[in-house]
């Protein structure tokens, strides 16, 4: 993790919360940054939710075999992002926002913080993107009513620039590959 990353990890762990945009370009840098939010997390005595897609798991999960102790990854609970995000065979916000609540109270039920890395994906026959911003904007709420870290990742070659506004309206960080900004005066 870079070092504007890694003191964002270190400020939002200070305040125990934040809503982070990951509009990512890069797969090894993707794959570098969540192992390090991972890793951080469960350092802290985090409980930490990922949400990903069977193909990019694996090689996550390879890395984190070299720096976490089988304990250490215990820390960590797994979803396949396609059983998260269409649990009832279609994106739907409230049903997916209702079972984020019980894993999110179930971290909380550990006495731990919470931080979760989700990531979006859609085929290309579906227009979901408002959706994808009425979910946003729930989580944002939820986010910070449970003083959650929270990130959520996109393929910045999918996302449309009108799908984008809406993120962005809704995040108070935007993440990239190599950077981050605040976005405190959206």
């Amino acid at each position: 993790m870079n070092e504007k990353i890694a003191n964002l990890a270190k400020t939002l762990t200070a305040t125990g919360k934040g809503h982070i945009f990951y509009s990512s370009n890069s797969l090894e840098e993707y794959i570098r940054n969540a192992v390090s939010f991972i890793v951080y997390g469960i350092q802290q005595g985090d409980y930490v939710l990922f949400v990903e897609n069977s193909r990019i798991f694996p090689m996550i999960q390879h890395h984190l075999k070299e720096r976490l102790t089988e304990e250490e990854q215990s820390a960590l609970h797994y979803i396949n992002n396609f059983d998260f995000y269409w649990r009832n065979g279609n994106f739907h916000p409230p049903t997916i926002l209702a079972y984020l609540d019980e894993v999110m109270a179930a971290g909380n039920g550990t006495k731990r913080n919470v931080r979760t890395w989700g990531h979006v994906e859609w085929s290309d026959s579906q227009d979901i993107e408002r959706e994808i911003a009425v979910y946003e904007n729930e989580l944002d709420r939820m986010v910070l009513q449970n003083e959650a870290i929270s990130v959520c990742a996109y393929n910045a070659e999918r996302v449309s620039e009108e799908l984008k506004k809406k993120l962005l309206s809704c995040h108070g960080y935007l993440m990239t590959d190599n950077s981050i900004i605040s976005l405190a005066n959206k």
